[in-house]
C-alpha cells in the first residue's frame, strides 16, 4: 500500500493535531473530517479535505484504509461500533469508553471482527519516555522498586468538558496511570486516592477534583505514587523517577529553552512549556505514523484495548477510593 486514506472524526484540539500531522504525511490522504460542530474550515478545503457533520457522510465514503477518533469520550464506543462496519484499522483516543461493560462490548468487537484497534496514549511515543522504557527494560535498574509521575495542567478544561469526561481520573490520571503500567510492565493491583478542589469551586460543582494525589501498589509487588493538578502556575509540569534495586532514573521538564543563567544570587532556568501540544508533539507524529505503519499492514507497537481497561479500571477505583476514603482493590 503506496498512500494511505484516513479520515478524522472530532475536529477539536486532538482532531486539529492529527490532521496537521496527517496532512504533513506525504503517503497519507486525509479524505474527510466530520464533526457535528464543524464549520467550513479553509485550511481542509485549500487541501481538498471533504468536510461533514454526519458521521453518515462517511460511512458512505469509498475507500477509507483507517479512521481516527477524535469526538468527546462519551461518543467513542458508539463510533467504533458504526466505523467497524467500514474499516478494520480503528484510532482512538483515550479513555476508550467510559466503562468496564462499555470496554467489554469494544474487546468482544475486537476480537469477532479482527480490528487494528490503537488507543491514543501518546506519552508511549513521547522519545524521553520510550528511552526510560527501553532502559528499564534493558534491566540498567534492576528491579523497579518505586514510580513516581507528576503531572500538572497550566490551566483546567472547560467545565462542560469535565461533565463529559468523566472527571479528573479518566480524563488526566488515565495518561499516567498507562505511563505506570507502560513502564513497569505491570498492572495496578491497588489505589488509594486523596483529592480536593483547591482551584476552581465550579469543578467541586461537576463532582469532580482538580488535585489529587494516588498512591499504587502494581502486582509486581513494586508501589507507585501519581501528582494530579488541573492547575500549575509555572506551566505544563510533566516528570517521571523510578527507583530500583540498581540506581534510578529521572525525565524532567522540557523546557521553553534550554539556557540556564547563573549569578551570585543563585541559577535559573525557563519554566516547562506551556501546554501538552508544544510538550507533546513529537509524541503525537510518531503515534501517528505508528498507526499508518499498522494500517500498511507492518507489525508495530501500540497501545491496545486491554492497555485501555487497565487503565480505566485504575481511573474508575480511584474514584471510588476517593469517596469511601481508604484504598480499592482494582
Amino acid at each position: 500500500m503506496s498512500n494511505v486514506s484516513l479520515a478524522i472524526i472530532g475536529y477539536g484540539r486532538i482532531g486539529r493535531i492529527h490532521a496537521d500531522n496527517i496532512l504533513a504525511n506525504e503517503n497519507t490522504t486525509l479524505k474527510m473530517v466530520v464533526d457535528p460542530l464543524l464549520d467550513v474550515e479553509e485550511t481542509l478545503v485549500r487541501r481538498k479535505v471533504k468536510q461533514s457533520k454526519n458521521i453518515d457522510d462517511l460511512l458512505a465514503l469509498q475507500n477509507i484504509d483507517g479512521i481516527i477518533i477524535c469526538s468527546p469520550s462519551n461518543y467513542h464506543v458508539d463510533q467504533i461500533k458504526q466505523i467497524s462496519k467500514k474499516t478494520k484499522n480503528i484510532f482512538c483516543e483515550k479513555p476508550l469508553g467510559l466503562s468496564i461493560n462499555e470496554i467489554a462490548e469494544v474487546r468482544a468487537l475486537v476480537k469477532n471482527n479482527e480490528l487494528n484497534l490503537h488507543v491514543g496514549f501518546n506519552r508511549r511515543f513521547d522519545p524521553d519516555f520510550s528511552s526510560l522504557k527501553s532502559m528499564i527494560s534493558n534491566g540498567d535498574i534492576g528491579d523497579i522498586h518505586t514510580i513516581k509521575i507528576i503531572s500538572r495542567d497550566p490551566s483546567p478544561p472547560p467545565i462542560s468538558y469535565i461533565k463529559k469526561s468523566g472527571g479528573i481520573f479518566l480524563d488526566m490520571t488515565i495518561h499516567d496511570f498507562d505511563m505506570v503500567n507502560y513502564l513497569s510492565g505491570s498492572e495496578i493491583s491497588e489505589v488509594y486516592a486523596k483529592g480536593d478542589c483547591f482551584i476552581d469551586p465550579e469543578i467541586k460543582k461537576a463532582d469532580d477534583v482538580d488535585t489529587a494525589i494516588i498512591n499504587m501498589r502494581l502486582k509486581s509487588g513494586a508501589l507507585a505514587i501519581i501528582h494530579n493538578s488541573r492547575k500549575a502556575v509555572y506551566g505544563y509540569d510533566q516528570r517521571i523517577e523510578v527507583l530500583g534495586s540498581k540506581g534510578n532514573l529521572r525525565v524532567g521538564n522540557n523546557l521553553l529553552n534550554g539556557i540556564q543563567k547563573g549569578t551570585k544570587n543563585g541559577f535559573t532556568s525557563a519554566n516547562p512549556k506551556n501546554f501538552f501540544i508544544d510538550r507533546y508533539e513529537m509524541s503525537y507524529k510518531k503515534e501517528m505514523s505508528n498507526f499508518i505503519s499498522s494500517v500498511k499492514g507492518e507489525i508495530v507497537d501500540h497501545a491496545n484495548v486491554n492497555d485501555a481497561l487497565h487503565a480505566l479500571k485504575a481511573g474508575l477505583s480511584s474514584k471510588k477510593s476517593l469517596i469511601n476514603k481508604k484504598p480499592i482493590m482494582v
